[in-house]
């Protein structure tokens, strides 16, 4: 009977130390005056356009405690502070960011970050390294920049204007921008990455490799191709 209550006792010490350890927390982080963030953490970042400046994470109370919000000059950085510290997919973290302006958005590794409303920008820089994935809304913005490094995806949302657009993709990752049109697009794809696009005025299309570019409209299209890609209309 003293084995059993001394073992009920040990259990229950075990499970409130492993809750105070590991148990979820949440943390705002004081971070202001900058227009662009990079994302570099396993887990979902949520961002909203705003008049004031607010970052709110939430996970568990260890993982929040490796991770660093670093603004230096006009950028944010959301990054983990030791590199050689890791969790699983199970232990990712939520953030939830308002800004009043954004002019440029990288994701490194296997986050992804979405942004929840139209963003309106004179230029508008947009980044996936890894595996990653970034999503946006709407977009109103003269020029668009987007560069794709490996396996990840950028998905632009519906509704909005893109007047000049830039896409780079070196790899196998994928860029899917059919809700929005943009008037004169450059697109640039080195490796099996594939580009599927609304083009207005003029699609400039060069491939190296077995990539592929899938466009709707009736643009006039400059298509240079070194492999086994194609450019098609859909």
């Amino acid at each position: 009977m003293k084995k059993v209550f001394c073992s009920a006792i040990f259990l229950m010490a075990l499970i409130l130390t492993t809750g105070l350890v590991s148990g979820q927390s949440k943390e705002t982080r004081n971070v202001r005056n900058f227009t662009k963030v990079s994302f570099g953490v396993a887990g979902d970042l949520f961002i909203k356009i705003g008049p004031e400046y607010h970052l709110v994470i939430e996970g568990d109370k260890r993982i929040l405690d490796e991770i660093e919000t670093v603004v230096s000059g006009d950028r944010l950085t959301i990054k983990k502070e030791n590199w050689r510290f890791s969790f699983n997919n199970d232990e990712r973290v939520t953030i939830n960011l308002t800004m009043p302006e954004m002019e440029g958005l990288s994701v490194s590794g296997s986050g992804k970050a979405q942004i929840m409303e139209t963003v309106e920008a004179d230029n508008l820089s947009l980044n996936v390294s890894g595996s990653g994935k970034l999503l946006t809304a709407g977009l109103n913005v003269d020029d668009l920049n987007c560069g794709i490094s490996g396996s990840g995806d950028i998905i632009l949302g519906s509704g909005g204007s893109i007047d000049n657009g830039q896409i780079s993709i070196s790899g196998s990752g994928g860029f899917s921008g059919e809700e929005i049109e943009i008037d004169h697009l450059e697109v640039h794809i080195s490796g099996s990455g594939n580009c599927r696009c609304r083009a207005g005025d003029s699609l400039e299309a060069h491939i190296s490799g077995s990539g592929n570019v899938t466009y709707i409209g009736n643009p006039k299209v400059d298509a240079r191709v070194s492999g086994s890609g194609h450019v098609r209309s859909r």
